[in-house]
């Protein structure tokens, strides 16, 4: 399976739906898609979608870390969303899912941790 970006534009949101596997030989097209959107402006907020991501590795992390940062630095803000059950285990494990929004009292299935 080929790994696809597609890109659409709702208001002042951009959002980068991700399938396939987001992993060493792909984590740079993901990096690359979201450093020329900020090239060409600032968007309020840009959105991965995640559902049909079916493998992220450390490299995919670190790729989505790195557009976090050049999100915020660049005055935009980048959320993920539709998490498939994969991405929130692999972001939960590496204790990531609080950077990028998610609280840190849902477990690794995404269900609410009783306090």
């Amino acid at each position: 399976m080929d790994f696809v970006i597609t890109k659409s534009y709702q208001g002042s949101t951009v959002r980068l739906g991700l399938r396939g596997e987001l992993d060493l030989a792909t984590a740079g097209e993901v990096r690359d898609a979201v450093t020329a959107i900020l090239a060409r402006s600032t968007p309020a907020r840009i959105v991965l979608d995640l559902k049909l991501v079916t493998f992220i590795d450390s490299t995919g992390i670190g790729s989505l870390v790195a557009c976090h940062q050049a999100a915020t630095v660049s005055g935009s803000r980048l959320d993920l969303e539709n998490l498939s059950a994969f991405a929130r285990r692999q972001l939960w494990a590496t204790g990531l899912l609080g950077l990028f929004g998610f609280p840190a009292t849902y477990a690794e299935d995404g269900h609410r941790i009783a306090q």
